[in-house]
């Protein structure tokens, strides 16, 4: 049982990152916001209905991603910031009102408990497979296509110039995106998994202002510590995702101190030489 939960949070946590790199060199950030409260939203239905915990969130989270992606070209990005947290705030009520009854009524306590902070529970060999599946195809993918993703990472205008469709593979970006907050919903948690997709590319931007580096620290990040936070979890007897968001959060904020203090005897090295 832990050994499956580990090495799903290993490649868990791995897809997550890459996407979230991604995700924020292309400006969609918003949209992930978004698209993660609508698979929320779907989860929490789906435990009132006692139906399985991947159509709804799926056809929840994929509509609105795609929407959003067929609009980005055609508005601006305050417009499509403001329509994303607005859709945010419709599926965030929703998912809050699906949780209470959940509660209430149907007394899904461990369920509806899980989509908020996380639980080892919702890893099922069956969910392993599909995150195993899931995080070979978006590499595969990247693998293939990663000339014209690093051109539209460098420059999207320039890129367009070139010949080069953005808005197609922003939105095979964001159709990646949804699938994953959907297999990692329930593990992560609906509130939580935003700090495996943004913080990873905060360490990797700290860390090294190449591209190329940036994608693999960001990658390894994610890889690592989803997994420790999870170790934590067992021993400290905590909520899963809380523990691993923590994990994530307080490893972010060492690296930068670390890299403050090496930055700073450096210089006075250099300035005693």
């Amino acid at each position: 049982m832990f050994e499956l939960v580990f090495t799903s949070l290993v490649i868990g946590g791995l897809m997550l990152a890459l996407l979230g790199y991604y995700i924020s060199r292309l400006g969609l950030s918003t949209i992930a916001f978004s698209a993660a409260h609508a698979a929320l939203a779907g989860a929490a239905i789906s435990s009132i209905l006692n139906r399985d915990p991947y159509t709804l969130p799926a056809i929840f989270t994929l509509c609105l991603g795609l929407v959003l992606g067929v609009v980005l070209p055609k508005t601006s990005i305050e417009v499509l910031n403001n329509l994303s947290m607005m859709l945010f705030s419709l599926f965030n009520s929703i998912a809050l009102i699906a949780i209470y009854l959940g509660n209430v009524f149907v007394l899904s306590t461990t369920r509806v408990g899980g989509l908020l902070w996380g639980s080892p529970l919702a890893i099922t060999m069956d969910r392993f497979i599909y995150i195993t599946i899931l995080t070979g195809v978006f590499i595969t993918y990247l693998m293939l296509y990663k000339s014209k993703l690093d051109a539209i990472v460098f420059d999207k205008k320039l890129a367009e110039a070139e010949g080069i469709n953005v808005q197609f593979y922003s939105i095979v970006i964001i159709t990646f995106m949804c699938i994953a907050l959907v297999l990692m919903l329930e593990v992560i948690g609906g509130f939580l998994v935003f700090s495996l997709i943004y913080v990873p590319y905060i360490v990797s931007v700290m860390m090294t202002s190449r591209a190329d580096l940036q994608v693999i620290i960001a990658g390894l990040f994610g890889a690592i510590t989803a997994p420790s936070g999870a170790f934590l979890s067992l021993i400290l007897d905590t909520p899963i995702g809380s523990t691993i968001a923590l994990t994530i959060s307080l490893s972010a904020i060492t690296i930068y101190i670390v890299k403050k203090i090496v930055v700073h005897f450096r210089s006075l090295r250099e300035n005693h030489s």
